[in-house]
């Protein structure tokens, strides 16, 4: 599935618009400013201070969108944080049309992402488990 939210889009493909809001926080639920959000075929978001977000994106039509999370300003948020890639639910908001290719608006809301710290990621008695473990 990560693969075809990825894919290279051809103009005749049929798409989504989706829109996803959320919050970025540490294992303690401080909030993470300055984290990157991406999506294949789409722009690149910033988290806010308090470690919220808006992304829209667009989308081959699916009920899961692949966001990305990236802490690219180093220790500027508290630390240095792993990247993590996670698939989002998204619901209908608005249907598209029949005859083209425009498949509807899809939304997902109070989306939360933990972040870990690369020296947690690699701690085993942090109580988690890193993504490459998996």
């Amino acid at each position: 599935m990560m693969a075809a939210s990825c894919a290279k889009e051809q103009a005749s493909d049929p798409y989504m618009l989706f829109e996803v809001h959320g919050k970025v926080m540490d294992t303690a639920g401080n909030p993470l400013a300055g984290i990157s959000v991406s999506s294949g075929l789409s722009d690149v978001q910033t988290t806010t201070s308090n470690g919220t977000f808006v992304f829209y994106g667009r989308s081959v039509p699916m009920s899961l969108v692949v966001l990305t999370f990236e802490d690219k300003d180093g220790e500027k948020n508290g630390g240095e944080f792993s990247n993590l890639s996670m698939e989002i639910a998204v619901k209908e908001k608005t249907p598209g049309s029949k005859d083209g290719n425009f498949k509807g608006t899809y939304f997902a809301g109070g989306v939360e992402v933990v972040m870990l710290k690369k020296s947690e990621d690699m701690n085993p008695d942090s109580g988690f488990i890193p993504l490459s473990a998996l």
